[in-house]
């Protein structure tokens, strides 16, 4: 099979299967062309959290540097002893303890209630 033009209509070496193909698929393209859509456009939404309103809000009343400085801030820093002490950790399967993994739970919960709570 040689195929050369399709475009210009150099169809022609092309047997009459795929011929009815292309041609079909010409059609379609035009007729998705030429139709609008019916639907109605589909509509992007974006929920931010209250956390992520906060700094927005922030952000805009602060200047640009300011509150990078700031949210450094209050990132929490940790030492590389600490880092070795977690991974060292991690590797001995001291995470896997019943006591530890229940002892972990519970810290998240706390976490997550404390941020969930209006603060005082």
């Amino acid at each position: 099979m040689d195929v050369r033009d399709i475009q210009g209509g150099g169809a022609q070496r092309l047997d009459p299967l795929q011929r009815d193909a292309l041609s079909g698929a010409r059609e379609v393209g035009k007729r998705a062309e030429a139709t609008p859509s019916e639907k109605a456009p589909a509509e992007d939404r974006v929920d931010l959290s209250e956390a992520a309103r906060t700094a927005a809000q922030q952000a805009e009343e602060t200047p640009e540097l300011e509150f990078a400085r700031q949210a450094l801030r209050s990132v929490p820093s940790i030492s590389p002893e600490r880092v070795a002490a977690i991974l060292r950790h991690l590797q001995s399967g001291y995470y896997q303890q019943p006591a530890i993994i229940k002892e972990i739970a519970e810290r998240i919960v706390e976490e997550m209630l404390a941020e969930s709570l209006p603060q005082q």
